[in-house]
């Protein structure tokens, strides 16, 4: 097989769900992912490298750096439509290595723990730990540059600032950025695909409108080093060499969706329909960003709102309001036909700096709904600049719900599960911020 230069060392280990055992050198050395890139390129099945890498393993023998090399290089064999499938993974193991099946198991659900390859920032805290932590859709990696054109050098180099400026009735010159993380062979082939949607929570991909090239021609775009490297190299950072066309179709705010893929992880869109497959897609690919970040433009904002199953699901909202001058007061409503009844908080004052206004409800099946934000502040104007309203969405998980466990590994809370209380799945925010 062929070998590589050795690269620096890899991020420490996080602790095993579960209370099991830590296991050493979490991370492949660089032999490890050699070795296993070179079995990908020799065309060999998952399960076939594994022994192959297996066969060269460092003693004393750690089956935790095998399954993380192979689970990445080999991540378009263990994606299962929303997430990696773990149990696949650890199946693959146990066949290839006669390793315990215990130990096969922990170190699987180890190789996901962290994103190995093209990683899209959900926030600009995301640090690649799977599931992602804090806001979902605030990647700073959607970048739009209204009408003027920026190159790949420029787009890298603003890489902690949000690049967010769009024009309404002009095609607006938009990207997507990534940086290779925790994979330490060479991607090749990296590419991007972006989307849009009207403004709202988690929307499905029945409402996603695929964006094209500025020239139109393409649904995809190459991503290049600052240097203008068609190669990504262990921690390099990438970003589209052809703008996208945004055009928005109206005054109204939008949800941008980035796609990002390579040689090893194709990264089809999410196809799958339902409440849980958006809530664990948007959670778990790492290779996909989502910015759902506007300014106001007007007292009176709407966002879209979905039950996505063929039962009716309860959903809460909330409005996490920072720094709205004291004396402001808002609502959330929601009077859609079809609701059993209609959805409403009243007007709430704020009356601190921090403050959350929410509201509950039951979606019927396959429901698709408006929810109304107004507010009102003291002399009647738009928010000032500085202030924020994060209106989030969460499904309401009851200890009798066929999804309670799920939920409580989704959200990390499983000692709520085993005391049977009601669990909370987000399923997406969008934030206004203040202008004036």
């Amino acid at each position: 097989m062929t070998t590589m230069g050795t690269r620096n060392r890899f991020d420490a280990p996080r602790p095993t769900p579960g209370g099991e055992r830590e296991m050493l050198q979490a991370n492949p050395d660089q032999k490890t992912w050699n070795a296993a890139l070179s079995c990908f390129d020799d065309g060999y099945g998952s399960a076939a490298a594994i022994r192959e890498v297996w066969i060269e393993a460092p003693p004393p023998g750690d089956i935790v750096p095998v399954a993380t090399a192979i689970g990445a290089i080999y991540a378009d064999t263990y994606w299962a439509g929303t997430r990696f499938d773990i149990s696949k993974l650890a199946t693959d193991l146990r066949a290839a290595t006669g390793v315990s099946q215990p130990d096969c198991d922990a170190a699987a659900r180890r190789a996901f723990q962290k994103w190995r390859g093209l990683f899209v920032r959900a926030n600009l805290s995301d640090d690649t730990s799977i599931p992602k932590a804090g806001s979902l859709t605030a990647s700073p990696d959607v970048v739009i540059n209204g009408q003027v054109d920026l190159s790949v050098k420029e787009i890298i180099k603003r890489w902690d600032t949000f690049v967010w400026t769009p024009e309404v009735g002009y095609k607006n010159y938009t990207y997507g950025r990534a940086q290779s993380q925790n994979f330490l062979v060479p991607i090749a082939k990296p590419i991007l695909r972006m989307y849009y949607s009207d403004a709202g929570f988690t929307p499905p991909p029945s409402t996603w409108v695929q964006m094209f090239t500025y020239d139109g021609t393409s649904g995809t775009s190459e991503m290049k080093t600052a240097d203008g490297g068609t190669k990504a190299e262990p921690g390099t950072r990438v970003a589209a060499s052809s703008a996208f066309a945004f055009e928005p179709p109206g005054s109204g705010h939008y949800c941008l969706i980035t796609v990002v893929g390579s040689e090893f992880f194709a990264n089809s869109p999410l196809e799958q329909t339902g409440n849980w497959s958006s809530a664990e897609w948007i959670q778990y690919n790492g290779a996909a960003g989502w910015h759902n970040v506007d300014k106001t433009v007007s007292s009176h904002e709407t966002l879209k709102f979905y039950n996505q199953d063929s039962r009716p699901e309860r959903f809460v909202f909330e409005a996490h309001c920072t720094r709205l001058p004291v004396g402001t007061r808002l609502s959330l409503e929601s009077s859609d036909s079809g609701l059993i009844s209609p959805a409403s908080s009243g007007f709430v004052e704020i009356t601190a700096e921090y403050q959350v206004v929410k509201v509950e409800t039951e979606l019927p099946p396959n429901f698709a709904g408006t929810l109304n934000i107004r507010y009102k502040t003291p002399d009647n104007g738009l928010l000032p600049e500085g202030s924020a309203i994060d209106v989030r969405q969460g499904w309401i998980i009851s200890k009798s719900h066929d999804r309670h466990l799920d939920a409580a590994n989704l959200v990390g809370r499983v000692e709520d599960h085993i005391l049977g209380r009601p669990l909370t799945v987000p399923m997406g925010n969008f934030t206004f911020l203040g202008t004036r």
